[in-house]
């Protein structure tokens, strides 16, 4: 029965393959219905291109060879700065991206985008085909929508644009391992001159425009000559046979070739809620006001960029230097401190030794690590897993964690606040580190088990002091005690303590059957008055009261999923 099983399974596989006719007759329809009109003249198709106050440090770049950077914070203002330099666009557009939903800030983008295509600029736009869209007919009407717009799609999943439900469950049955391979890269590159770099994908809640949860995100906008770096990846990916055209998919092609396309208004009046920045954005005066304050000019700064096989053999990440990589190297030359911001505070193995060794070569490295709670996370099995490791982080490589809140005390600084309602959540997003206040990251990876070995990932390394220190500033101010919670162990009691720290280090090891029910550690908050001080501080109890191991949670369900899971899905932890 098994055997018939596999085999079945087996056959679906291949028998989603597209064949050949069909592949030729989607290309010759698809070439019949590309719209060719140009909205702007022919032999001169910068003319309708908006200028863009950002030129400016571009001609500062090529006149004193530093890289122009600048940390966006914001969503909102992220997204002002992508349709700015979207109507500025001259030449090309090239877009990577993990996840892409037609929601209210997907949509825009995407209407700015073919208004760009129409005038004669190049848009090239790779998703990861698991989290983008997911809508063959929207997919379909994209693939006809213009000669010079093209969509494709990272490793889809039975030649699909669109995974259905069956076969998302078919594809955990027969091929996990090449479900699980999946292109994290974010890029957004205009005429090779100016690049933002980070963790936003396109989606309303990385732009402070959803009412139920938003990110707090990072990005790095390049202006400069680091951007060929990241053209240069793009195109490898572009090319790569891991990347298809939407014709090049079953559900699309069959869509396209019986007239099934999504009718989409792209010139429809634009929502209130986009119409402010909408006119902002064509505001150069406004955006340098917004901007230009923050940037600074580099000397060093380097793109690294996984291969496009990085997560389809060993061999691939063996060949060749991959980010993950990259991190470890620069981590082990920590000499004094190190301050990193993920979302998923759930290290490799190697990480954790690497940590080990670093913690025994230098015992007065400050470590910090801000993070999220269960209250904020997006992903509460990934925070189960890091539920083992806590004593580990705190006792063995003495890290102070910082968790984030969902509702932060700074939330009308952080994010932009038009959809904000009493009931909005807001989570880390952000992928950055800082090493010794002079070397900074920040990109799409998560330091977790995902990101070193199954995901393609990418970032901008700055070896600058300023810079640094703005990053520096921005982690510290996720970590005020107004915005997260310390995590510390909790108040020691003689000899019972002793004996529970020994069954539950040898609990924690355990991949499955991690019941040892009583925890190391806890979350506190700051009492009002009182200062900070370290978790070590003989006072440190007289500062701070417990809150819980879960603050924040009113659903029980949660709670109790969150400790299963801790305990039972060890073994998941290289997916998570």
């Amino acid at each position: 029965m098994k055997q018939c099983l596999f085999f079945f399974l087996c056959g679906l596989l291949i028998g989603c393959q597209i064949d050949r006719q069909t592949l030729r007759q989607a290309e010759s329809v698809t070439a019949l219905k590309k719209d060719a009109t140009l909205t702007c003249p022919i032999d001169d198709a910068t003319a309708c291109a908006q200028s863009t106050v950002f030129s400016k440090l571009y001609a500062s770049s090529q006149m004193t060879g530093n890289n122009q950077m600048l940390i966006l914070d914001h969503g909102e203002e992220s997204l002002l700065a992508r349709i700015n330099l979207i109507r500025a666009a001259q030449d090309s557009i090239d877009i990577q991206t993990f996840i892409w939903n037609n929601d209210e800030a997907g949509h825009w983008v995407l209407a700015e985008l073919i208004r760009a295509a129409r005038r004669g600029v190049k848009v090239s736009i790779i998703g990861d085909q698991l989290y983008t869209m997911g809508n063959s007919w929207l997919m379909a009407e994209l693939a006809t929508i213009h000669q010079n717009f093209e969509f494709r799609l990272y490793n889809p999943v039975f030649s699909d644009a669109h995974t259905s439900a069956f076969e998302f469950a078919t594809a955990i049955a027969c091929c996990l391992a090449n479900l699980n391979r999946r292109m994290h890269n974010k890029a957004f590159v205009v005429d090779g001159r100016y690049a933002i770099v980070g963790g936003r994908n396109y989606s309303s809640r990385y732009f402070d425009w959803d009412a139920t949860f938003n990110y707090k995100d990072r990005e790095v906008m390049a202006i400069g000559s680091v951007v060929d770096s990241i053209v240069t990846s793009f195109d490898s990916f572009w090319n790569s046979e891991h990347v298809l055209p939407l014709t090049h998919l079953n559900d699309v092609a069959r869509r396209i070739i019986n007239n099934q396309e999504a009718q989409t208004d792209w010139d429809r009046p634009l929502p209130e809620l986009v119409q402010t920045l909408s006119r902002q954005a064509n505001d150069n005066a406004y955006v340098a006001q917004t901007f230009f304050a923050d940037v600074v000019a580099v000397d060093q700064v380097e793109y690294f960029s996984d291969t496009h096989d990085k997560p389809f053999n060993k061999d691939a990440r063996q060949a060749n230097k991959q980010l993950t990589e990259k991190f470890h190297d620069l981590f082990a030359q920590t000499e004094h401190s190190l301050l990193i911001q993920t979302p998923y505070l759930v290290f490799s193995r190697k990480a954790r030794n690497m940590f080990k060794t670093l913690r025994k070569d230098h015992p007065d490295l400050d470590l910090q690590v801000s993070t999220n709670s269960l209250s904020s996370t997006d992903a509460f099995y990934v925070y189960a897993i890091s539920l083992k490791h806590k004593r580990f982080y705190l006792k063995k490589l003495e890290m102070d964690i910082y968790e984030f809140k969902q509702r932060p005390g700074m939330l009308e600084q952080f994010f932009a606040t038009h959809q904000m309602n009493e009931h909005t959540r807001f989570g880390l997003h952000s992928k950055s580190f800082v090493i010794d206040g002079k070397v900074s990251m920040i990109g799409s990876h998560n330091f977790d088990p995902r990101s070193d070995v199954l995901n393609t990932e990418s970032g901008f390394i700055i070896y600058d002091q300023e810079f640094a220190e703005k990053l520096t500033a921005s982690i510290e101010l996720d970590m005020r005690p107004q915005n997260s919670w310390l995590v510390a162990a909790k108040e020691q009691i003689p000899f019972f303590s002793h004996i529970s720290g020994f069954f539950a280090s040898i609990s924690r090891k355990l991949p499955i059957f991690d019941i040892w029910p009583f925890r190391y550690a806890t979350s506190y908050e700051l009492l009002p008055g009182k200062e900070p001080v370290p978790r070590d501080h003989p006072d440190f109890f007289e500062h701070y009261k417990s809150v819980g191991n879960f603050p924040d949670i009113d659903l029980p369900v949660k709670q109790i999923q969150t400790i299963i899971i801790s305990a039972f899905g060890g073994f998941a932890e290289p997916i998570m």
